[in-house]
This record gives C-alpha cells, sequence and structure tokens, in this order.
C-alpha cells in the first residue's frame, strides 16, 4: 500500500494555492526515520535521537509550527555558510547560538527512503522544500562545487557554489 500526503498552502497574493503530494511506499520500504526517532521539542526545534543532532524544523525563511509562515530562503553557498554565523551573532535560535550549516551525511540522515516529494518525515519536518539543499561539504574535485542533499528524490550530488538553494540549519546536542 502507498501513502499519499498531500499538503495545501494558500497564498496571501494573488498566486493559487499550492499543493505538494509527498508519496510514500509503507508497505513495501521499510522506515529509515520514524517520528520515534526525534524528540520535537515545540520551540521549532527537533532532536534527532540517532544522531545527537538537534535541527531546526523549518528551513530558512520558514517558521510557525507547521513551517507555513514566510518565505523558503534561497542563496548562494557563501550565503548558507554565512546564516548560522548571523543567527548566531544577534542571540541564536531557541537560546542556542551555536548554529551551524550540516554536512552532507548529516544532511542525509534526515532522508526518508521510503517517500518522495519530499524525501523526508513530513510529520517531523513540515513543509520542506522537495528540491536540493545546501551542505558543508566541499566537493574536493571541483573547487567551484559543493555536496546537496535532494529532498525530491533522495539523492545527493554536487552543485556549483553560486546556485541558489534553502538551507537548514542544525547543532551537536551537548
Amino acid at each position: 500500500m502507498n501513502k499519499r500526503t498531500i499538503l495545501c498552502f494558500v497564498s496571501l497574493f494573488s498566486t493559487p494555492t499550492l499543493c505538494l503530494a509527498q508519496q510514500c511506499s509503507i508497505d513495501t520500504i521499510v522506515e529509515t526515520t520514524p517520528t520515534t526517532q526525534f524528540v520535537i521539542h515545540g520551540d521549532g526545534t527537533v532532536t534527532d535521537t540517532s544522531t545527537a543532532l538537534m535541527w531546526k524544523q523549518c528551513m530558512e525563511g520558514l517558521s510557525g509550527v507547521d513551517c507555513s509562515n514566510g518565505n523558503i530562503t534561497k542563496g548562494t553557498w557563501a550565503v548558507a555558510l554565512q546564516t548560522p554565523r548571523d543567527t548566531n551573532t544577534t542571540g541564536g535560535f531557541a537560546g542556542y547560538a551555536d548554529w551551524r550549516l550540516p554536512n552532507q551525511a548529516e544532511l542525509a540522515s534526515l532522508l526518508e527512503e521510503r517517500c518522495v516529494e519530499p524525501s523526508i518525515n513530513a510529520d517531523v519536518f513540515p513543509n520542506t522544500a522537495d528540491s536540493f539543499l545546501w551542505s558543508a561539504s566541499a566537493d574536493y574535485n571541483n573547487d567551484a562545487a559543493t555536496w546537496f542533499v535532494d529532498f525530491k528524490h533522495g539523492a545527493t550530488g554536487t552543485i556549483l557554489r553560486e546556485t541558489a538553494l534553502p538551507i537548514r540549519l542544525v547543532r551537536s546536542v551537548q
């Protein structure tokens, strides 16, 4: 059996309602990021008990319980690297001032292998864009590229640093 979750976002402007349909193969693929693996703190943060990482529940630019307020921030890799510095020097987030851009392996740990569009546990991380997200991992074979994680189909790869991509921040749990 397949599970299909439909998420709709109504714009306050003249654009039509946007609906995203996450598709999950719940009978054929084992869940890789079950909701029970995460502690949702209610302050915009989520702790992954399997990796000891705390994530901002919403992608940068979004807020609210369902991450539907605001607009997703996209930027070059330089902007992605600067974002946690700006967050930390302006008071931090949820009482923490040690946020950083995750490396490729950390970001890929959020991939839900049985779901696509987006490939993430949407109950824990609502309104995640089904697109590439920046990691902090440089591509050492190409000085102009960096690793991304694709939350549309659950892949990883490298992309030129001048591309504008969304950002999600992380911190290590002490």
